[in-house]
């Protein structure tokens, strides 16, 4: 709780003399969420496999254009996964485990491109996400080590609501990193 209390100042700290919005041209937008996630597993043992859980994300965005960011995607998930039947291999034992994500992302803001003047107050973009990670098996780890690889991609649609030029409230569905994320932009 310390570190996510002390980020969040930091982020103010660092963000205080920032423009309101994404149009009055600040360069970086950053982002604290929480929500679900979904990702292939890699295993040397089970070649391919599904892992969804919980995510607390960390994500960053930087101005290339006018309308066009890219960004990245960080954080801490808590995966979990049933008993898992493939024909040709034993089956593969329900697990939990702490994975950490680290992805790269390109957005495109829908009311900026637009010119529109709700787009001081607002922000509503449509983009691309992938990456991948590690995850430790905290629980019943199967054959072939204590950890696994994982890959995320996808498409995402979000937005953000600013409350003043320092804080707002932002929302993600999609696919990839997260296919819902909430919380708070800076």
């Amino acid at each position: 709780m310390r570190v996510i209390i002390f980020t969040l100042s930091a982020l103010l700290i660092l963000n205080s003399a920032r423009s309101q919005g994404w149009t009055q041209y600040n360069n970086a937008i950053y982002s604290v969420g929480i929500g679900g996630t979904d990702v292939i597993g890699l295993n040397t043992a089970y070649p391919a496999f599904y892992g969804g859980g919980t995510s607390i994300n960390f994500s960053g965005e930087y101005k290339v254009q006018r309308f066009v960011g890219i960004g990245f995607e960080t954080g801490l998930d808590v995966l979990s996964g049933p008993r898992y039947y493939r024909n040709d291999l034993p089956p593969y034992p329900a697990y939990t485990a702490l994975g950490i994500p680290a992805g790269f992302k390109v957005n495109f803001h829908i009311l900026d491109a637009a010119n529109s003047p709700r787009a001081g107050r607002g922000d509503i973009y449509i983009g691309l996400n992938v990456g991948g990670g590690l995850a430790f098996y905290t629980s019943a780890p199967p054959a072939g080590g204590n950890m696994f690889g994982f890959l995320f991609g996808g498409p995402q649609f979000g937005g953000r609501y600013w409350f003043n030029q320092n804080i707002g409230l932002f929302g993600e569905i999609g696919w990839g990193a997260t296919f819902a994320n909430v919380g708070l932009t800076f």
